[in-house]
């Protein structure tokens, strides 16, 4: 049953990166698009970052709304743009931790789909048989990744909701779908244990998130990526 639950969720948070995650009106998405074109000018061609907002705002436009590999797009645009910024104003200063972050985020967001893809490919090639310890721990983690991402879009769009009118922008079926396959995921992982390995797998689960949360501190703190 652990093995049906983890193959579907895992299906799911692949399907998810390619549908909206967030839905928005077509006034924000000409006010956006407007606004980007005026940094376009400002800023002129040459700047990558500028540049690259301009194609996601673009999309928004004509697709309304964001999915999955779009945020990653934005990301990256933001990303782009705060470097050229600080090379600006600080040059040969290191990126400060607001580039860090927006790298890490999309870090994560690479990491899941790539994780969910590994997931279901097992599933399939073993034929939905029981899972062994690795592989609930990866559902495990992987899927409360992909919970948390949805839990902080949620919160972001609701800390932006007084700046933005009524049905500007609402969650999307990706997002849905990034919620429900890793509650999915993470709940497989967590019943799928045998009596033989249930505490080696709950305490390398654990350890894996206290490790990867400690490596992002550490990231953050450093100079990133170079």
């Amino acid at each position: 049953m652990a093995s049906v639950l983890g193959s579907l969720a895992a299906a799911a948070l692949c399907v998810a990166w390619f549908l909206p995650w967030v839905i928005v009106s077509d006034r924000l998405a000409a006010n956006f698009q407007a606004t980007v074109e005026r940094a376009v000018e400002s800023r002129g061609a040459s700047s990558d970052g500028t540049q690259r907002f301009q194609r996601v705002a673009e999309r928004m436009r004509t697709r309304g709304g964001l999915s999955g590999i779009e945020f990653i797009h934005w990301l990256r645009a933001g990303q782009v743009l705060s470097r050229e910024l600080d090379a600006e104003t600080n040059p040969g200063v290191e990126a400060d931790e607001h580039v860090r972050r927006l790298e890490l985020v999309r870090i994560l967001l690479y990491g899941i789909p790539l994780a969910a893809f590994l997931l279901a490919a097992h599933f399939c090639m073993h034929r939905l048989r029981r899972a062994r310890g690795p592989v609930l721990i990866l559902c495990i983690v992987t899927g409360l990744a992909s919970v948390l991402t949805a839990a902080v879009l949620d919160f972001s769009l609701g800390f932006a909701a007084p700046a933005l009118h009524a049905h500007d922008a609402h969650l999307g079926v990706g997002w849905h779908l990034l919620l429900w396959g890793g509650g999915g995921l993470a709940t497989a992982g967590v019943f799928g244990v045998r009596a033989n390995n249930w505490f080696r797998v709950y305490a390398i689960s654990a350890a894996t998130i206290a490790a990867l949360g400690l490596v992002a501190l550490a990231y953050l703190e450093s100079g990133g990526l170079q």
